[in-house]
């Protein structure tokens, strides 16, 4: 009370009074206005989708997505989520990013959903927060190879399967790796110069039993001869196998990862970081195989697929005699 009427009495305190006021006024509303600022969803990018509406078993395909705002955005393919750095397309009103996607070989046919979503919505996306496509899966048509080798190749002994089992659980943690940058290009750089001497998916028969299909393309080569990198990326296994022999892993990003077999040199070590067109190992006759060539396998979100889709100048397929 008497701090009132000293303020009624004298005007300078009353002007402080109705400062007071007015500043816990301001503080209330510049709050309120916060919290409809937060409240207030940004605008959602408006995404449109570039895939091909239908694909083989074991083929990769390329998915180009562009947006009229920056910032990351996701595709839902076969229950794995894969985040694509966008960029400015040059436009200065668009942005633009490109993934590759696959179906493993032998995949069932049938209709696949593709959806595309900004960064941080949810999985079911709306008009206003992403877009889908369906893509239909058909099966491709792959011949049969015969072939003869060793003994010990085609019913190996324990302590090789032991081994090879081993080798398997480093390959499948390469294979399962999900960088988020992504450092290939297309098209992809043909890692030697030589034709196709086996195709992928080739059903493999080895000494008269069947065997799994061919998962990768096996490119002549003569023995000593570079190998070079298909694209930039980062080496994660570089070992000697069993049944590949000499192999070197590279991690390309968003899922992609590329392999070299039966090298009779390996010029790189884990951890390294290549650049496309690098020589990274050399032609030879490790593991098993019927002679020097270079199988060149590619993995696509952890699944095998063609690699000859992906390369510039793709060789021809001359119907081979050196095979693995």
């Amino acid at each position: 009370m008497q701090s009132f009427l000293f303020a009624g009495r004298d005007g300078r305190g009353a002007a402080r009074l109705l400062s007071m006021l007015m500043a816990c006024c301001c503080l209330v509303l510049s709050s309120a206005l916060l919290l409809v600022a937060l409240a207030t969803p940004a605008h959602a990018a408006v995404l449109s989708l570039d895939a091909p509406h239908s694909t083989g078993d074991g083929k990769p395909f390329v998915v180009t997505v562009t947006a009229d705002a920056p910032g990351d955005v996701v595709l839902d393919w076969r229950g794995q989520a894969v985040t694509v750095p966008m960029a400015a397309d040059g436009t200065r009103t668009g942005w633009t990013g490109q993934a590759i996607l696959a179906v493993p070989l032998d995949a069932k046919p049938g209709t696949e959903t593709l959806r595309a979503r900004v960064a941080g919505q949810p999985k079911a996306v709306s008009a206003q927060t992403g877009v889908t496509r369906a893509i239909a899966v058909v099966r491709a048509a792959y011949p049969e190879q015969r072939l003869t080798v060793e003994g010990k190749y085609v019913n190996p002994d324990k302590a090789a399967l032991d081994r090879h089992e081993a080798e398997r659980v480093r390959v499948k943690a390469a294979l399962a790796l999900r960088t988020p940058e992504r450092l290939w290009a297309l098209p992809m750089e043909r890692p030697v110069a030589g034709d196709v001497s086996s195709l992928f998916g080739l059903r493999r028969v080895f000494n008269g039993e069947p065997r799994a299909p061919h998962r990768g393309l096996d490119l002549r080569g003569e023995a000593g001869e570079p190998v070079t990198a298909c694209a930039s990326g980062r080496v994660v296994l570089a070992e000697k196998h069993y049944f590949a022999g000499n192999s070197v892993y590279i991690d390309h990003g968003m899922g992609v990862v590329s392999m070299y077999f039966h090298l009779s040199a390996m010029d790189v070590a884990p951890g390294q970081t290549v650049a496309r067109g690098q020589a990274i190992g050399r032609v030879g006759s490790t593991g098993r195989v019927t002679g020097p060539h270079l199988h060149f396998g590619m993995a696509v979100l952890g699944d095998m697929v063609d690699p000859q889709v992906l390369l510039e100048n793709a060789p021809a397929n001359t119907g081979a005699t050196t095979r693995e």
